[in-house]
This record gives C-alpha cells, sequence and structure tokens, in this order.
C-alpha cells in the first residue's frame, strides 16, 4: 500500500514539473511563436564537382 502511495506521488510530482516546465504566461502566447526560417529544403541540388580523375595505369618505378 504504501508502494502505490510512493508510486502515485511521484506521478503526480511528474505532472506538476511537466505543467510547470510548459505554462505560457498570457500575455507572451504570440510573442513566443517560432520564426520561419530559411531551411532551403526546396532549393535545387546543386551537384558536387568531379573528382579528377585516376590514370589508367599504375605509376611504374
Amino acid at each position: 500500500m504504501i508502494a502505490t502511495l510512493i508510486v502515485l506521488a511521484l506521478g503526480a510530482l511528474g505532472v506538476g514539473i511537466v505543467v510547470w516546465a510548459t505554462r505560457r504566461k498570457p500575455g507572451q502566447a504570440s510573442s513566443n511563436a517560432p520564426h520561419e526560417a530559411d531551411t532551403a529544403w526546396n532549393d535545387p541540388i546543386t551537384p558536387a564537382p568531379t573528382p579528377p580523375s585516376t590514370p589508367d595505369e599504375s605509376p611504374r618505378p
């Protein structure tokens, strides 16, 4: 019985911490809105420069 009460108390404490951490003040609701940033997700893809070609034959000593 004591273990159940401890678990319930810890659960209530956890819920209280989450509510306290995520609460919003009435005047800040519009100022906390995320601003859209340029993420370049739809920019055209530019191919990378081609690496220098390797010789067909290995160098001879």
